[in-house]
């Protein structure tokens, strides 16, 4: 990791501004699933009983790899970081770990013990009886790897925080917090270290094999979940292990190959049946964020009451295993700060299959069969048992062991961060794709000794650091011209070796040309504190929103570009008893010189101009002006005057949550359908009754933008006319 920023002077992220002239886009398509709403829960309000909708955008349009090719980049990553191995030393490498396993498949008492269990999991019926046999056969062979060793992979460790085992998890719940809300997820099988075992089934025993067989006695911990494994099985009885294994891939069929999912071309909803497995048990229909007050101490089982959430007694909802694994993806990504990727497996009568996650998408190898190609599979355990925490995705500056909580330096700069991650105004990401926000107080000696710049005029001490994953080519700049309503970065950080392009290169997804459309880099960024606006009520809160209406005004005037109007980008502070409005997050913003590079629409959906919500600009063909972003002011002020009652999120009856689960076309027809009849039925809280006339104001304008022909273009100054200084006339 490279030094990007010297620690005496402000500065700000660099531009990619030599942008590939060939991009035929004139706007790029919508930010999907999770990254809509789940950067900000407790601002947007999420209280949703299905979270599935969000994930299942997120893993719609996953990519696809051979299965060798991952087996090599795995065992690649396993030599160290220092090694850079070359396309045949990896196939060496691959041919080699294959050569050293054959032992363990064919000769003597623990080969016959691995093909008795995969025996008995062939033959064995329902699919929770299949559990047990999967995980002895496992660490079964994972005891016997440890033996094991090859030239250039490191030896192992028999450590209990290091040593991993497979353990069967269903039916006792893993709950999680999530900005106030709460998760309870139940995955079939986990993989998890001897330690967390032991420690999970109260036992001082080293031998934890045949207790790993069995639930654990006590909840574990997200934070302490290394993976998981999705298991199906919608066949009953499947073909015994052979006589004996070669190191040739035993290649599946077509229909097999691959586990097959909706593609944005042909998307089904997200109940629909799984066509790869059985239907889901009640336990795997627990996809709701309730309120964390519910959260029991650890050990202890959930009780259903009497006056529980209604969302609990619902019938459940069948989960397809793509789905259900993006689930509990997130729930690994959400249990560790700066998480680089998560490794996960689905099983599907006797394959399995590996599944990469990052910040840009998702990867699926093809399937290798466990039974019928027990070598590969073998590597596979041995990839795992001498990986380290970094290849399992843990950031090792932020937490170079699990559950590292402390002060960190950050590399090369001399820049001390003390992280209070525990804080309540922390806003954490629940999701696969996108920038992933996570906002957090931070404390620094270095920091904080900075000279203050008198350009700025937020006075505040404390200071909050900003972690995420934009594209490679959109890191924006801030711009200091409109004096005190722009925030400012103290100082900022390019964790140099994150970019997802990395594996994707590696994996033969994309060359050199094309490793930067789309991929992601990690960022942190200092800033001094700000208040979030939805905090104001009355004449306060339209003084602050006009504020940053002109602030964003002006901006654009400039060429800076923001495109992403949201609540949680509407923040302030206060200098001498004034609130000064901010706009916030520059991370989607562009210049008016670049053009549109990525994959992902700038915005987020339920704040969006109804215009952007179509198949055209999904493909790519819309371009995005002034006059969206001035719609997104409108959609955000009437969102809080309808959602919030002072300062506070409504706690029930609030107006247009739905939208959160939708999807852009979705979005836009329930968006139409409140413009043309839903406006005049609904009444702002007590609080905001000064800006609900301003709304219908703003409202009069749109509905001149939308006609029967189509939409209305405007230039940027007939546009903040129309739709915003007009209506604001008089109310100030």
């Amino acid at each position: 990791m490279a030094n990007n920023a010297d620690a005496t002077a402000h500065k700000t992220p660099p531009r990619n501004s030599a942008l590939s002239a060939e991009v035929g886009l004139k706007s790029t398509p919508h930010a999907v699933g999770s990254a809509v709403v789940s950067e900000h829960i407790s601002t947007v309000g999420v209280e949703v009983a299905d979270v599935r909708p969000w994930i299942m955008r997120d893993v719609q349009n996953f990519e696809i790899c051979e299965a060798d090719t991952m087996l090599q980049e795995l065992l690649a990553g396993c030599t160290g970081p220092s090694q850079s191995l070359s396309a045949s030393e990896k196939s060496t490498l691959l041919q080699n770990s294959l050569k050293a396993v054959m032992p363990i498949c064919n000769e003597g008492a623990v080969a016959q013990e691995i093909k008795d269990h995969l025996t008995n999991f062939c033959d064995i019926d329902p699919e929770k009886a299949t559990y047990a046999p999967f995980v002895r056969a496992a660490n079964c062979a994972l005891r016997e790897l440890s033996e094991l060793k090859i030239h250039g992979i490191p030896a192992f460790k028999d450590e209990d925080k290091t040593n991993i085992l497979f353990h069967v998890n269903d039916t006792m719940p893993i709950y999680q917090d999530h900005q106030g809300r709460q998760s309870e997820r139940k995955p079939d099988v986990v993989v998890v270290s001897h330690q967390t075992a032991l420690g999970a089934n109260k036992q001082k025993s080293q031998d934890v094999t045949e207790i790993a067989c069995k639930p654990p006695k006590d909840n574990f911990q997200w934070t302490d979940v290394r993976s998981t494994l999705e298991v199906k099985r919608p066949r009953k009885h499947l073909p015994h292990p052979p006589s004996a294994y070669k190191t040739d891939y035993v290649v599946p069929t077509p229909s097999v190959q691959y586990m097959k999912f909706m593609k944005d071309a042909d998307a089904k909803p997200a109940d629909s049946t799984p066509p790869t497995g059985s239907a889901q048990t009640p336990h795997e229909a627990s996809n709701e964020l309730r309120p964390s007050s519910q959260q029991q101490s650890r050990g202890v089982k959930r009780k259903r009451a009497g006056n529980e959430n209604q969302t609990e007694n619902k019938e459940p909802k069948t989960t397809h295993p793509v789905v259900q694994n993006g689930l509990y993806v997130a729930e690994m990504f959400a249990a560790h700060i700066a998480r680089l990727h998560v490794i996960s497996f689905i099983v599907n009568n006797d394959y399995i299959y590996v599944w990469f996650s990052d910040r840009e998408n998702v990867v699926q190898s093809a399937a290798i069969n466990f039974v019928q190609d027990l070598p590969r599979f073998l590597v596979l355990l041995l990839v795992m048992q001498r990986m380290r925490y970094d290849q399992w995705g843990l950031n090792p500056v932020f937490e170079p062991a699990p559950g590292f909580s402390g002060e960190v330096m950050v590399e090369d700069t001399q820049i001390d961060l003390k992280l209070d991650l525990k804080s309540d105004e922390c806003i954490t990401h629940f999701g696969i794709r996108g920038r992933a926000t996570t906002v957090f107080p931070v404390k620094s000696k270095a920091l904080s000794g900075l000279r203050r710049d008198p350009s700025f005029l937020n006075e505040s001490p404390e200071l909050v650091a900003k972690l995420y994953w934009p594209e490679e080519t959109r890191i924006a700049q801030t711009d200091p011209d409109v004096q005190g309503h722009v925030p400012e970065l103290v100082w900022f950080y390019k964790f140099e070796g994150t970019s997802t392009s990395r594996i994707r290169i590696a994996l033969g997804l994309k060359d050199a040309e094309q490793a930067k459309q789309g991929s992601r880099v990690l960022y942190i960024l200092v800033f001094r504190k700000l208040i979030p606006i939805t905090t104001l009520s009355g004449k306060e809160f339209l003084v602050a929103w006009w504020q940053i209406v002109k602030c964003h005004r002006a901006l654009w005037k400039g060429g800076v570009l923001h495109r992403d109007v949201s609540p949680s980008n509407l923040m302030g502070y206060r200098l001498r008893g004034q609130f000064i409005g901010v706009l916030n997050d520059y991370d989607l913003s562009s210049f008016q010189r670049d053009s549109p590079s990525s994959l992902e629409r700038t915005g987020t959906v339920p704040f969006m101009a109804v215009d952007l919500l179509t198949l055209k600009v999904i493909q790519g063909k819309v371009e995005h002006v002034y006059a969206h972003d001035a719609e997104s002011f409108i959609w955000v002020l009437t969102w809080v005057c309808l959602r919030y009652e002072d300062g506070n999120l409504l706690s029930q009856n609030r107006p247009l949550d739905e939208w959160l689960k939708f999807d852009a076309i979705q979005c836009r027809k329930e968006k139409n359908d409140f413009r043309s009849s839903g406006l005049p039925t609904m009444r702002p809280s007590g609080s905001h009754e000064v800006s609900w006339g301003v709304v219908h104001k703003c409202f009069m304008g749109l509905y001149s933008l939308y006609t029967p022909l189509g939409y209305h273009t405007l230039d940027d100054q007939s546009a903040f006319e129309l739709l915003l200084e007009v209506p604001m006339q008089g109310h100030l």
